[in-house]
């Protein structure tokens, strides 16, 4: 006759706990991997994102359009030392940025007949205490012969009737505000189409420009952001090469940063956000040698 052996209570418990052990480093194991893949995905998407904005300005800088007699090309250096771009409206303008003429391979619309178009690239400016946005975005404004809806982009309907771009005729240079016949590159939308927004996550961006004997170009920086200028060629010359750096944050990271960065003013990143930003970020530099076009040494 058979005996039936039936689990005691003690070696149920035990079956039981260790099920739950097993289960519990399984979950452990699974949540590990889950952390590692996600902190990968964002380490890899800095890479992609980084890879597609130096490409993106790279192709626009080797096009750029140059004239022997005129300059159409404005490098505004890093103005946050001036008074100017300390005032609320102006610290989104307070970044380095460069603005050229191109025969792009990305124009606004697909309704531009020409490729030649106005090319604007910038960092929006931080407000530390606020959030905007546009905080870390890579900014970029291309401005064709046509608008989004198909018409012409007239920038002066009385001078350029069939909406010949106006750096044809103009060369001047302003911040903001100023009627659209009043200047070709300004760093708001006065005269050129509205600034999208490229990679995300961009904790600082800078410009080298050069002259074909390797001295630098300091560029040009207004005193003021809503007078007009008309920079000398000696301030702001056409380049023989630019060398773009671009800085980046993961998006937790930038997520806790810009959180921490909220403690401190304006114009004042608190030295904690400062140390933490420092310590996350990766940096990206890439140069585009213009060559030479008749330039002035």
């Amino acid at each position: 006759m058979k005996t039936k052996n039936n689990f005691t209570l003690v070696e149920l418990i035990a079956a039981m706990g260790v099920f739950s052990l097993i289960m519990l480093m399984v979950m452990t194991m699974f949540l590990s991997v889950q952390t590692i893949w996600k902190k990968s995905s964002q380490e890899s998407q800095v890479f992609e994102n980084a890879r597609i904005a130096l490409d993106l300005m790279a192709r626009d800088l080797q096009c750029a359009y140059y004239e022997v007699n005129k300059t159409p090309f404005w490098f505004k250096p890093d103005t946050s030392g001036i008074a100017a771009y300390k005032v609320a409206a102006d610290i989104q303008y307070k970044n380095p940025a460069l603005c050229f003429i191109s025969d792009t391979l990305v124009p606004p619309n697909p309704y531009c007949e020409s490729k030649m178009c106005e090319i604007k690239y910038q960092l929006y400016g931080t407000t530390y205490d606020i959030i905007n946005a546009n905080d870390g975005w890579l900014l970029r404004s291309a401005t064709g012969d046509k608008k989004a809806d198909g018409s012409d982009n007239l920038y002066n309907a009385a001078a350029t009737p069939t909406g010949t771009l106006k750096f044809y005729n103009f060369y001047k240079v302003r911040v903001r505000g100023g009627t659209p016949a009043a200047q070709v590159f300004t760093l708001d939308t006065g005269s050129s189409d509205v600034w999208e927004q490229v990679i995300p996550y961009v904790t600082s961006m800078t410009f080298e420009c050069n002259r074909r004997d390797g001295s630098a170009v300091a560029g040009y920086a207004p005193a003021s952001t809503t007078t007009s200028y008309t920079p000398t060629k000696t301030l702001s010359p056409f380049p023989f090469s630019v060398r773009f750096t671009l800085t980046l944050l993961d998006s937790d990271s930038w997520n806790k940063w810009r959180a921490m960065a909220k403690a401190g003013t304006a114009t004042a990143e608190p030295a904690a956000a400062v140390t933490f930003r420092q310590q996350r970020e990766r940096k990206f530099s890439k140069t585009v040698l213009l060559g030479e076009r008749g330039q002035a040494k």
